[in-house]
Parts: structure tokens; C-alpha cells; sequence
């Protein structure tokens, strides 16, 4: 395949509770097209590169393959990309397992992608730092969009397909990140409504952007480890290394909204929390205390950049401690 390359919930400390996160489209079953924990009983050996073993590919040159020492955070062996100079002034490295999915039905299904990751920055050895993204293309090599940890600005952007391929075009989703520590980033894909959504360890970081933004066919070919060095003359030793790689077709009918405290509010006497997701979609949230009564207590309709509402409690003071979920259910 030809690539086309560039370069949760928090408990609040006020006496209503902490939010809970609930969906009314809750899944059964999944049926998995891939996964993989890197571990030696799959047929991993930390001594060969991973591209080439149980049917990953690559493209480019660098660094990769399988680190079985045990890293903090993570279980087992994991897989690795980085570290090693690529070759011939190559300025990019593409490693992926296809997955070749096609959706047929007249009810494209919810697609989850699902790893575990860490970026380990650059010694003084190659003080010099590049970009690990995830890139997810189309059977037909199209990328739809990239999730990019930028490792000189620590922090996490994301690029459509409708955008020239630098890195002007990169949006800035303002989550930050930090070297040597393990998140758990999940993209949710509702190829139905041509709408994708990100989230690292439970916290929003996109919400409901378009997989393709020019029309184009809506596929699932592979979803990408990507090492992008800056510098051809000067790339880094810095590495990300990952695990827990899994894609699968979910039960759902829609990405689920999910909850983020704002905080109490001095001015509306109110507890107030922001709803992520879908534009025109009307939320409802409702309040519990004991989680067997759950009372509506507000709705409002997603809208603007990042098709999320915020939504308030103007009861929260009346209750020593409440929790919350959004639905999709109207009042």
C-alpha cells in the first residue's frame, strides 16, 4: 500500500458527587477484527523488528520491533517504534497490520480502535525530538485522519483530509502529555454518520469531526504507528512504545456522549457539566444518588466546533452527593 506521508471523568471536590458517565446505546458484544498484545505466545520475538512478524507491515526505514523487558504500566512484551535512525535520510516510517474492512450493510456499523502508548523522549546522545502519530487509512490507501503526539511541543494535534499535509494544518486539541508516562487512547469511528472521536485516559481530546471531509468512500485498511522525524539530518532516539492494539465493530448505534466537569457555578447557583456529542444531537442529563432513581434535571443540543452543550444542575446544592450520566433521551 502506497501511504501518503506528511511530515475521565474527574472527581470534583464540592459536596454534589462525582460524574458518572453513561450511555443509553450499551454495548452486548463486540465482534473484533484485531488485536494484539505483542506477547512471545503470538509468535513475538524481541529480537526481530516487529514489521514482518504475524503479519505486520511496513514502509520507510527506523527503528521497531518488540522490547519483552517488563516497562512500568504496561503488561508483558510491547511493541516499539523509533529509537533507531532510519536509513538514506528517510523522514518517515509507516508500520501497520491490515485489517481490510469493508462495510457493505445499508447501516455502516461503530468502529473502536483501542492502545495503550508511551512516548520516551530523546537522550542527550539525539537531544532532538519528531512526531509519533496514528493514521488511519482506507482500504484504498485514502488517510481519512491522524492523531499526532508532537514530542518537541508535548502536546496532541490532529489532522483531517481535506488539509495540505503540513504542519500548519495540524488543529491543536490542547491536551499535553508527558515523557515516559502511559495513556490509553480509544477512537471511536461511526462510519454511519461520518463522524470519528477521540479520548486519552477517559478525557475528550476531539468530538465528533468528520472521517472524510471530501466525500470520499468510507473503508477501514489499516490503522498506523507512525514516526515522523523533523529533521532527516538529525533524528532523535526518542521512541513511542505501545501496546494493547485492538479495532473492533461495536454494538453501538452512535458514539456515546460522554461527561467533563466545568465546576459549580457562582453566578446560576448551579453544578454544571458539558455533554460531548453529536451536532444536533439533544442531550438529556439526568441526576442520581443512589443509582436506582435517575431524575432528568436538564437537555440541551450539541452544537458548535466540538458538538458538545454544557447542561446545569440548578438542584446540586439541595443534594449532600449526586451523580450524573447524559442520554440521548429527551425530557
Amino acid at each position: 500500500m502506497n501511504k501518503s506521508h506528511f511530515a475521565g471523568p474527574l472527581a470534583t471536590t464540592i459536596a454534589v458527587g462525582a460524574a458518572l458517565f453513561q450511555s443509553t446505546h450499551l454495548p452486548a458484544h463486540a465482534l473484533v477484527l484485531y488485536e494484539t498484545g505483542f506477547e512471545r505466545f503470538e509468535g513475538y520475538d524481541p529480537k526481530l523488528d516487529l514489521v514482518g512478524q504475524s503479519g505486520w507491515i511496513g514502509e520507510g526505514s527506523g527503528g521497531n520491533g518488540i522490547i519483552g523487558d517488563v516497562i512500568p504500566g504496561f503488561n508483558g512484551q510491547v511493541a516499539y517504534l523509533g529509537y533507531n535512525a532510519p536509513i538514506n535520510h528517510s523522514t518517515t516510517l509507516n508500520v501497520w497490520h491490515p485489517l481490510g474492512f469493508n462495510p457493505i450493510s445499508t447501516d455502516p456499523p461503530v468502529v473502536q480502535f483501542s492502545v495503550s502508548l508511551q512516548i520516551q523522549d530523546s537522550t542527550t546522545t539525539a537531544p532532538y525530538f519528531d512526531d509519533f502519530r496514528w493514521s488511519v487509512y482506507g482500504t484504498d490507501g485514502h488517510r481519512f485522519f491522524t492523531i499526532d503526539f508532537d514530542n518537541d511541543a508535548r502536546g496532541v494535534f490532529y489532522l483531517l483530509d481535506e488539509t495540505v499535509p503540513a504542519r500548519a494544518a495540524f488543529r491543536d486539541t490542547r491536551y499535553s502529555f508527558s515523557n515516559g508516562t502511559p495513556y490509553d487512547m480509544t477512537v471511536t469511528m461511526d462510519l454511519a454518520k461520518n463522524l470519528w472521536s477521540a479520548a486519552i485516559n477517559g478525557a475528550v481530546i476531539v468530538n465528533a469531526q468528520k472521517i472524510t471531509t471530501t466525500g470520499h468512500a468510507l473503508s477501514l485498511g489499516d490503522i498506523d504507528a507512525v514516526w515522523v522525524v523533523r529533521d532527516p539530518d538529525h533524528p532523535g532516539d526518542n521512541f513511542m512504545v505501545f501496546d494493547d492494539y485492538k479495532v473492533e465493530i461495536t454494538p453501538l448505534t452512535a458514539i456515546p456522549p460522554q461527561l467533563e466537569f466545568v465546576g459549580w457555578s457562582p453566578v446560576s447557583s448551579a453544578f454544571q457539566v458539558k455533554v460531548w456529542g453529536e451536532p444536533g444531537v439533544t442531550y438529556s442529563l439526568e441526576a442520581t444518588s443512589d443509582f436506582q432513581t435517575w431524575t432528568p434535571v436538564a437537555q440541551g443540543t450539541a452544537s458548535g466546533t466540538d458538538s458538545s452543550v454544557v447542561l446545569r444542575d440548578t438542584d446540586a446544592r439541595n443534594h449532600p452527593h449526586r451523580f450524573y450520566r447524559a442520554t440521548s433521551k429527551v425530557l
